[in-house]
């Protein structure tokens, strides 16, 4: 188990699939964490899974720890099961952006959210959180660059502001100089 800790998820992946392939059980491409990941390759390593026909590569992340456990084996316990919940991928956050691309009010979504997730500690600021989320989706994200790149931009977008004032104070002046009146010219007297 020491050196499953010090795998990657990719290194488990590869793990239990290359023990998979001996013990004709599907593959599978990802797990829901690392603590899973861990449990599936110790449990396909140490004994044989029941009925290897039923069991794909969808099930091994969502299956309760004993069915892969060989008999007598103290199978671990994982934090919780939320899978028939919900769907596959979808949380309080997706179902309540669901709801508000649908159309929905706050209190509304909020009551869904509640009645559909009981253990929920969603609030109407949580709610308000998501339709500002669904309006900007870069929410939140930071955006990647270093503080040079950053400066660049600035330096960029300060390069632009002065181009466009320039702009607007020539031609500022241009009209004013064809909406003021003609000046007068004054004889010069004789000498």
């Amino acid at each position: 188990m020491d050196d499953l800790k010090k795998m990657s998820m990719s290194e488990l992946i590869a793990r239990y699939n290359a023990v998979a392939a001996t013990k004709n059980v599907a593959s599978v491409e990802e797990f829901k964490n690392l603590a899973t990941a861990r449990a599936a390759v110790q449990q396909l390593e140490e004994g044989p899974v029941m009925n290897t026909e039923t069991i794909t590569s969808a099930d091994v992340g969502t299956l309760e720890p004993s069915v892969l456990a060989p008999e007598g084996s103290a199978a671990p316990a994982q934090k919780y099961n939320s899978s028939g919940k919900r769907g596959p991928n979808q949380g309080v956050g997706e179902y309540a952006k669901a709801q508000i691309i649908a159309g929905k009010d706050n209190k509304t979504i909020l009551e869904e959210v509640l009645q559909k997730f009981p253990g929920a500690k969603t609030t109407g600021s949580c709610i308000a959180y998501y339709r500002a989320a669904v309006k900007n989706p870069n929410m939140g994200k930071k955006s990647g660059k270093t503080a040079e790149q950053l400066r660049a931009d600035a330096a960029a977008i300060l390069a632009k502001a002065e181009t466009l004032e320039a702009a607007a104070k020539a031609k500022a002046s241009a009209e004013a100089a064809a909406t003021a009146p003609p000046a007068e010219t004054q004889e010069q007297p004789a000498a």
